[in-house]
């Protein structure tokens, strides 16, 4: 089972990340999973971010190599288009950032976990 480490006031892991995907889940399932995102990026391109290592005891991913992700809406919030943006709570497409593919989709077999329940 893969477990999730959040962290709560951002990680210098993010540094180097790059957009991998797109996953489509509700503003609410991210805090379901994640809890509160953080804020609002400094130049409100960024609605709300979550940073967070994925890991399963004993596998060749744990640690410092984790699968460290980003998961963040960019440039669709209201904060940064005032007019036509959505409302955080409405974005229902968001990007997952990372070093690497397979960090994405481990982020989605998370996500199916839960799904199951």
């Amino acid at each position: 089972m893969i477990k999730a480490h959040v962290h709560k006031t951002g990680s210098s892991k993010a540094n180097g990340t790059s957009l991998l995907e797109y996953i489509n889940i509700t503003y609410s399932k991210l805090c379901d999973l994640f809890g509160e995102p953080l804020g609002p990026s400094s130049d409100n391109k960024v609605a709300a971010e979550w940073h967070v290592s994925l890991y399963e005891q004993g596998s060749d991913w744990t640690g410092p190599e984790d699968a460290f992700v980003t998961i963040y809406n960019y440039k669709d919030g209201r904060n940064y288009d005032p007019q036509n943006g959505l409302n955080v709570q409405d974005i229902t497409s968001w990007h997952v950032g990372g070093k690497s593919p397979i960090h994405a989709h481990i982020l989605e077999e998370f996500i199916g976990q839960h799904d199951q329940r």
